[in-house]
C-alpha cells in the first residue's frame, strides 16, 4: 500500500499527550494509508500554519482562533488540586480554592501554554482568588515535580494528576464541584475534511 501525504497536526498548549494515544492508535488500525504527524508548536505558530496550510488541523486549549480557523471542542477533563504525599492539605477530603491559594502556587508558563494558563486564570478570577505566590514552570513534567518535593500546589487534569502518584503527587477533589479542562479542535475553514474527519471522530470516540 502506498502511504498518502501524511496528516500534519499542530499541539498546542502542554498539552495532555497520553490522551492522544489511544486516538491515533485506532486512526492508524483504520486508516493505515493515512498517516498521522505531530508537530508541537507555540499558539501563535499554530494558528499561523493553519492559515498557511502547513498543518491539516491542531489541538489547543485555547478558543480564541484568528478569523479562517473553525473551532471545534473535543475534549473536557475534569481539573483536582494537585499536592505533594506529605502536604498539609491532605488533611482535608476536599479543597476549595481559596485554601489552595493560601500555598505557593505552581503555574505553567504562559508563552507556552496559553490555553491551558488562560482555562485556570478564569476559573480563579471566577472564583475571586489570587494565589499568594506562583513558581512558573515550563513543561507540566517539571510542574508535577516541584508539586512533589512540596514547592507549591497546582491545578491539573485529575486523570494527568494520578499519573503521578509514584512521583509523590496526590490530589484533591475541589470544593467548587466539577470544574473543567477544555481542548480544542481546530481546522482551516472551507477545506476539504475527508481525510480530517476520521481522525476527528477518533479524538471524540476516546473522550
Amino acid at each position: 500500500m502506498i502511504a498518502s501525504d501524511p496528516l500534519n497536526i499542530a499541539l498546542s498548549d502542554c498539552l495532555a499527550y497520553p490522551r492522544l494515544s489511544v486516538p491515533m492508535a485506532e486512526h492508524r488500525r483504520r486508516h493505515p494509508g493515512n498517516p498521522i504527524r505531530l508537530h508541537e508548536q507555540r499558539l501563535e505558530d499554530q494558528h499561523r500554519g493553519l492559515l498557511a496550510g502547513a498543518f491539516e488541523a491542531g489541538l489547543c486549549q485555547s478558543p480564541a482562533a484568528p478569523e479562517g480557523i473553525e473551532v471545534r471542542p473535543v475534549w473536557r477533563d475534569a481539573l483536582a488540586l494537585a499536592v505533594s504525599a506529605h502536604h498539609p492539605l491532605l488533611a482535608f477530603a476536599s479543597v476549595s480554592l481559596e485554601q489552595a491559594a493560601d500555598h505557593p502556587w505552581i503555574a505553567l508558563d504562559g508563552r507556552d501554554c496559553v490555553g491551558y494558563c488562560g482555562q485556570i486564570d478564569s476559573l480563579l478570577t471566577v472564583a475571586g482568588v489570587v494565589p499568594s505566590a506562583v513558581t512558573t514552570a515550563t513543561s507540566f513534567g517539571l510542574m508535577m515535580t516541584l508539586v512533589a518535593a512540596g514547592y507549591g500546589v497546582c491545578l491539573a487534569p485529575a486523570a494527568r494528576i494520578e499519573g503521578h502518584r509514584a512521583l509523590g503527587v496526590v490530589q484533591r477533589p475541589l470544593q467548587e464541584g466539577a470544574l473543567m479542562l477544555t481542548t480544542y479542535f481546530l481546522s482551516r475553514r472551507n477545506t476539504d475534511s475527508t481525510r480530517l474527519e476520521p481522525f476527528f471522530q477518533a479524538l471524540q470516540a476516546s473522550a
